[in-house]
């Protein structure tokens, strides 16, 4: 009998990160390090499983609308975390430790995805990340572990907590800045990092995260078209720009870009159903912006059609798959993704009517879309008992038309509901601002919210002196 042959494994030849980025990987040896993470400056690593050769086996039947649930987007071969970063020599025990408590948990990410259905998907999405770019991603991951980690525990915090939490974000701002991006695979790091740093940095300071939302669009915009394939990519994408334009709308600055609408059929994970709406506002801040020092009559008029049309779009726009909710979602996520959707449709339509009026004209209109937001977004958390996410900007545009002075107080008491509750700063904030705005226009010492001489906002290098 001839003897058997020893099969022996081909030597892997990409390192993990142009694996996970599906780049070509050029380097001399197996043991050398590629042409990309030596310009990058990264650590060439190759220590992801061997896979068995041949077909993947499923596990998962898929639904029988034929729509993947967005748990089931997540592949069933995806490794622990925790046992990688055991291995990761470059992590100290207690930054393991705070890894494993952001990434190993996915319900600790339940406070920014609209749904818990989407936490082991952004769970498993971020470790892939972080296996692939350590180095680049590890001190915006720390930031955010250390900021939610705080969250959890406020009562023993310590301040070397917090300082090295800002310590961490100081650190990821750095990388951010002198982060270079020449391409699609290049863009996609940066939207993951501006993601996760403005997430840290929005609760841990409370403000400065346009600039991070502003830098990153900036820089990855133009390959876009190109990251469309990419799960992640966009939903980042729209995340970043959708935070920028919510505080334009109150600054009355032009957001960096207006959202991209390239898949009605998909709920977004970190906005629902609300997504299409935004386009709308990009336009509100356009108009808000030129309103500010413009005389010219003929241009006001053209405004003022451009603001009608808005109006009636928005008006009479509604989800556009409320019908496949209930093979994706569970009914208290579908009361939460409705409410959300009506919520930032009535704001929209209160930012363009305080455009086109001051405080003092058709307040009985304003009025009534202020009371529908808040009376909705009460009912829904009555329904549910759970709280509904990302719901500030409507809070807060209904909350400014209140008059009634114990109407006022019991508002000042629901921010901690319907204010980003994993931002004490924010909320601390918005309660500043309702205040001053109700008392500038009591005083008539302002005849629109827009122009309210106080703005709760902090610079950006506020974390870098932290």
């Amino acid at each position: 009998m001839a003897p058997s042959l020893e099969w022996k494994r081909p030597t892997r030849k990409a390192c993990d990160r142009c694996y996970e980025l599906k780049e070509r990987c050029a380097r001399a040896s197996a043991d050398g390090i590629c042409t990309r993470c030596s310009r990058l400056g990264l650590v060439c690593s190759t220590v992801r499983p061997v896979r068995p050769a041949g077909r993947r086996p499923h596990h998962q039947a898929h639904p029988a609308s034929g729509t993947s649930s967005p748990s089931a987007i997540v592949e069933n071969n995806t490794l622990d975390i925790g046992p990688w970063l055991n291995d990761v020599c470059e992590l100290l025990p207690e930054e393991k430790e705070l890894l494993k408590f952001l990434l190993g948990r996915p319900e600790n990410l339940g406070f920014y995805v609209v749904s818990p259905v989407f936490q082991d998907v952004e769970q498993q999405s971020l470790a892939a990340c972080l296996r692939s770019v350590l180095p680049v991603l590890k001190d915006a991951y720390l930031a955010c572990a250390g900021t939610l980690k705080l969250l959890h525990r406020p009562a023993i915090a310590v301040e070397l907590d917090k300082s090295a939490t800002l310590h961490h974000a100081s650190s990821a701002i750095k990388i951010l800045r002198s982060l270079p991006v020449s391409n699609s695979r290049d863009a996609a790091l940066c939207l993951v990092l501006g993601k996760v740093l403005a997430l840290s940095v929005y609760t841990a300071v409370g403000a400065g995260v346009a600039d991070i939302c502003h830098h990153c669009l900036r820089l990855t915009s133009p390959f876009m078209d190109s990251l469309i394939s990419c799960r992640d990519a966009e939903p980042s994408w729209n995340f970043l720009a959708v935070l920028e334009t919510m505080d334009c709308v109150v600054h009355r600055r032009i957001p960096t870009v207006r959202v991209q609408l390239r898949n009605l059929e998909r709920v977004d994970r970190y906005l629902g159903l609300c997504l299409p709406l935004f386009p709308y506002y990009y336009d509100l801040c356009v108009m808000s912006h030129s309103l500010v020092n413009t005389t010219n009559a003929s241009y006001l008029v053209r405004i003022e059609k451009q603001l009608n049309d808005i109006h009636a779009a928005v008006e009479a726009w509604q989800p556009s798959h409320q019908g496949h909710l209930a093979d994706q979602f569970q009914s208290t996520d579908i009361v939460n993704l409705l409410a959300q959707a009506k919520v930032y449709r009535l704001a929209a339509l209160l930012v363009s009517h305080r455009l086109r009026f001051s405080f003092g004209q058709q307040d009985i209109q304003a009025h009534i879309w202020s009371k529908e937001i808040l009376v909705e977004l009460n009912l829904a958390q009555w329904v549910t008992k759970r709280p509904m996410q990302c719901v500030t900007l409507p809070f807060v545009v209904a909350a400014i038309e209140i008059q009634d002075p114990s109407t006022r107080v019991e508002a000042l008491r629901a921010v901690e509901h319907y204010v980003d509750r994993f931002a004490p700063l924010v909320q601390k904030a918005v309660k500043t601002f309702l205040s001053r705005v109700w008392r500038d226009r009591d005083l008539h010492i302002t005849s629109y919210w827009f122009d309210s001489v106080y703005k709760p906002c902090v610079v950006l290098h506020y974390t870098d002196a932290a």
